[in-house]
């Protein structure tokens, strides 16, 4: 047998080993895992249970439960106190938005009084009538006209005849050509009428130009009269002192809204108080729930009796479950750490004998080992009880090494003695400076030169 066969099953072997850690290593990670996520479970359990007694608040003679009750108490009542100050100012607000609208609308009838008995207010009223139904009736007639002109005109620009003789100027003083392409140009004028047509696109221009005019100085005279009109009611409305009015309209109903979305706020954090939703609620719920996993289990039990709810009993029992499975898998754990290390010592001691086996098996090219593959296995097998040595194994192995036959021309052969092979084993344990470590097992070893 080769060496190099020697030492590929070493390292199968080796690669064997390292497997079997990895996959119950990843077999910890899992273990822990399950721990983690079953202890979070327990905590939202924990939870759970001291929102529903918090909820129910039941009376028992525990100083910091009842502290966590009374903090709730004090945060309920605070918010009634505060929602009931609210509907006070409310009332004043709406009070004052009565107030505010009732003198408005007195001065305003004071305003329309006044304005109705000035002559010249009228005159601009009236003219601001006149010019917005003026206004108003021109749009209409500008909006018809732009639409019958605008499509009248389309017809113009999509004859590619008459465009083509607009682009040339003809009939215009700069229109310029040799005279055949002016006899052509004058053919295809006299073809498309271009004389009556460009006389009547002109009009159809003009004529638009003239509405959008028309339509322009109807709108200024409206904007006027309506700047004239607004001019001489804010004289007045200043006189009476309106537009300071109406800015404290506007400033109650905005102080009012104000006033009522602080009230729906408290109304709704109240209200998740009660629900155990609110922040608050949650933070004395978790400080509750900490408490609750310092107890004992029957001081716990006797905690969720006291509640209405069969809820917290229920929960009560997951934890007992929960801790049962974590108990199983912490003695599983155990287990896989012992494997885990074994796994390793034994790993370092088949690493530790092919690195022997390395050492002393030069020059490779000379010996080779006359043992069968089945006696290979049974001493490398060996390794797997930590009581063996790899020094005693790889002596074992080396006992098997000869020398390699080699045939001369005339016929004979020349072979070592068994005596040979001891000698080269204390050689070359000796020359290589390894020491094994009694203290893993043999799992663990040193050597003068790293590796």
């Amino acid at each position: 047998m080769q060496a190099k066969k020697i030492e590929n099953n070493i390292e199968d072997k080796l690669s064997g080993i390292n497997n079997s850690l990895k996959k119950n290593k990843n077999e910890l990670q899992d273990c822990r895992q399950k721990i983690l996520d079953m202890k979070n479970e327990q905590v939202e359990i924990y939870q759970k249970i001291a929102t529903i007694y918090l909820l129910e608040s039941p009376k028992n003679d525990d100083i910091q439960i009842q502290h966590f009750i009374q903090q709730l108490q004090k945060l309920s009542h605070h918010l009634k106190d505060k929602s009931g100050e609210l509907d006070h100012v409310i009332e004043e607000y709406n009070q004052k938005m009565a107030d505010v609208l009732l003198r408005l609308d007195e001065l305003t009838t004071k305003k329309v009084l006044q304005l109705e008995s000035d002559a010249d207010y009228v005159s601009l009223f009236n003219h601001y009538n006149d010019t917005k139904i003026a206004l108003t009736k021109e749009t209409k007639n500008y909006e018809a006209s732009q639409q019958e002109f605008s499509t009248k005109l389309a017809q113009y620009k999509q004859n590619r005849y008459y465009n083509y003789l607009i682009k040339r100027q003809f009939g215009k003083s700069s229109y310029k050509g040799f005279w055949v392409f002016r006899n052509l140009d004058s053919w295809v004028a006299r073809f498309i009428n271009f004389s009556e047509n460009y006389k009547n696109q002109t009009i159809l221009e003009a004529l638009i130009k003239e509405s959008q005019l028309r339509f322009e100085n109807k709108t200024r005279e409206y904007e006027q009269a309506l700047k004239q009109k607004e001019q001489k009611e804010y004289e007045v409305e200043k006189k009476l002192k309106l537009p300071e009015l109406k800015v404290e309209l506007v400033q109650t109903e905005q102080d009012l809204a104000n006033v009522k979305k602080q009230k729906h706020d408290i109304e709704k954090t109240l209200e998740e108080v009660r629900s155990g939703e609110s922040f608050q609620f949650r933070t004395i719920s978790n400080q509750l729930a900490k408490l609750f996993q310092e107890q004992s289990f029957n001081k716990l039990a006797n905690f969720t009796s006291q509640t209405v709810s069969l809820e917290d009993d229920a929960l009560l029992e997951n934890i007992l479950l929960l801790n049962k499975k974590i108990k199983n898998i912490e003695m599983n754990i155990i287990t896989l750490l012992k494997t885990i290390r074994e796994l390793e010592n034994t790993y370092n001691r088949f690493e530790q004998a092919l690195y022997i086996f390395k050492e002393n098996n030069i020059p490779s090219s000379i010996y080779e080992f006359n043992l069968s593959s089945s006696k290979l296995d049974d001493l490398l097998n060996s390794l797997f009880n930590s009581r063996v040595f790899p020094e005693s194994i790889i002596q074992t192995l080396l006992a098997y090494r000869v020398v390699k036959q080699q045939t001369h021309s005339s016929g004979w052969s020349v072979s070592s003695s068994s005596s040979s092979r001891s000698s080269s084993w204390r050689s070359s344990s000796r020359s290589s400076g390894f020491r094994s470590s009694s203290s893993s097992g043999g799992g663990g070893f040193k050597t003068t030169n790293s590796f």
